[in-house]
């Protein structure tokens, strides 16, 4: 019997990524001398993933007795709906919620979810090994392990404070992929540093690590690639930093270090376009960066002063003709359906989009999402509008029925699950009519019955 099961929850992408954050914190459990079952609920097929049965079956598919569940905003609703189910089948087990999804309410969620037992929020490798221990040998005391909150013998919800960010990354173990089959996922990701220094209104990022970038050393990230391609015959990866080239001097010395190695391993990674030059970008490709995500956010100059993102137009312009030229994959978001977007700025938004395609940008559009913890959503809290046929995939991919077992869930609790929500200012139908008039297919929100109300309205 292990003594940890960890399942990463996740359902729905078109292109599975290796689930790195679980892998983390297994490999830390197993590295600690813990045995660890692990499984992943992204690799699940099927027009019933999204049933809350099924989940639930999933879920209890082992005899530890700790169950750890790995979730983010998308599948946290269908969590604690499954979680309620694994409990009436095994009263003595304990579950124990982590990751992006629980961190940002995790006090909130325990006082609402009594058959959740314990929330791990943050960077959870050392939380989860002292959890263990506590739990698995009576010590230390949970009072004192920080990063978690916790359900006392009377019922009370404590939360700890909040751990320190590691600053010895090298320290982490790679992810537990012996436990997983790589040749499963379309991506395997790799972490070059965690954080962003920046503070955009609508990015939850800055809740999770303070903006705070910390890095590994160039010599531990090059043993890692090293690694994946002899040891698993990978030929990409994604870096999944929120902002890679943060740092020009440290990415610059990683391209040529990684040029010398000569490995066959093509990458991508996101960035920002104002930390981005044509040198930059040059060294870059020449390493082997293939992919590059800019998040370009809006066309319209005051959306972008106000969501604190100011990176002029002929930047990004530049940015992105550049990368095109340096055969780099090219995506570029833009957001719609901010509080204070008038239609004005939409149609500078679309009409930028249409600019960006032309300069060789591959663009899609996203719905601006009131997440959790951001200067977003806590300015528009009360004027959120929940609507089970719009909302964004950000949040959730979208199926034809992903939300049927957990709508009444969600609309009963918004401030645990905002991001299913929209904004009431931002008009929404409104601005998806005219996306569709111009040919757009505003497909990052899920209107297919949408579209049938207006297909009936117009008949």
């Amino acid at each position: 019997m292990p003594d940890f099961a960890i399942v990463n929850l996740a359902a729905g992408q078109s292109l599975t990524m290796a689930p790195l954050g679980a892998l983390y914190v297994v490999a830390a459990l197993e590295e600690a001398g813990y045995s660890v079952a692990f499984r992943d609920y992204a690799l699940e097929r099927g027009p019933d993933i999204y049933r809350t049965a099924r989940i639930a079956d999933f879920l209890d598919r082992t005899d530890s007795p700790i169950l750890g569940i790995s979730c983010f905003s998308s599948m946290l609703p269908h969590a604690l709906a499954a979680s309620r189910r694994v409990r009436a089948a095994r009263p003595d087990i304990k579950i124990v919620l982590g990751g992006p999804g629980p961190s940002a309410i995790a006090k909130d969620l325990m006082q609402r979810f009594p058959e959740i037992d314990f929330v791990v929020f943050g960077e959870g490798e050392e939380t989860a090994i002292e959890l263990a221990a506590a739990l698995l040998t009576g010590s230390p005391a949970l009072s004192s392990i920080q990063g978690l909150v916790w359900r006392g013998d009377d019922g009370t919800v404590v939360q700890n404070p909040a751990r320190q960010r590691r600053k010895q990354l090298d320290e982490i173990r790679f992810p537990a992929y012996e436990l997983s089959d790589l040749s499963a996922y379309g991506v395997v990701g790799v972490v070059y540093a965690r954080g962003c220094p920046y503070q955009c209104t609508y990015c939850d990022v800055v809740s999770m690590w303070k903006r705070l970038n910390v890095a590994r050393t160039l010599e531990n990230v090059l043993t890692e690639l090293k690694w994946l391609e002899q040891e698993y015959g990978l030929r990409h990866v994604a870096f999944v930093d929120d902002l890679f080239t943060v740092d020009r001097a440290r990415t610059i010395e990683f391209c040529r270090a990684y040029e010398r190695l000569r490995l066959g391993l093509t990458w991508g990674c996101t960035t920002r376009i104002d930390r981005v030059d044509d040198s930059l970008i040059a060294a870059m490709a020449s390493a082997g960066c293939n992919y590059v995500f800019y998040g370009v956010e809006s066309g319209s100059a005051k959306i972008l002063a106000r969501v604190n993102k100011i990176i002029p137009f002929d930047k990004t312009i530049a940015a992105v003709k550049s990368s095109v030229r340096a055969r780099m994959y090219v995506h570029t978001p833009l957001m719609w359906g901010f509080p204070f977007e008038d239609l004005s700025d939409f149609n500078d938004t679309l009409l930028f989009g249409r600019y960006l395609e032309h300069s060789g940008a591959n663009v899609f559009y996203t719905m601006a999402t009131p997440l959790p913890a951001t200067v977003l959503y806590e300015e528009y809290q009360d004027r959120l509008v929940f609507d089970p046929e719009i909302y964004s995939t950000i949040v959730a991919p979208g199926g034809s029925s992903s939300l049927d077992d957990v709508t009444d869930l969600i609309r009963s609790l918004p401030r645990l699950f905002p991001g299913f929500y929209h904004f009431a200012d931002g008009g929404v139908p409104e601005k998806v009519t005219i996306g569709r008039s111009m040919g757009l297919n505003l497909s990052d929100i899920r209107i297919s019955n949408l579209a049938a109300r207006e297909r009936r309205r117009e008949s």
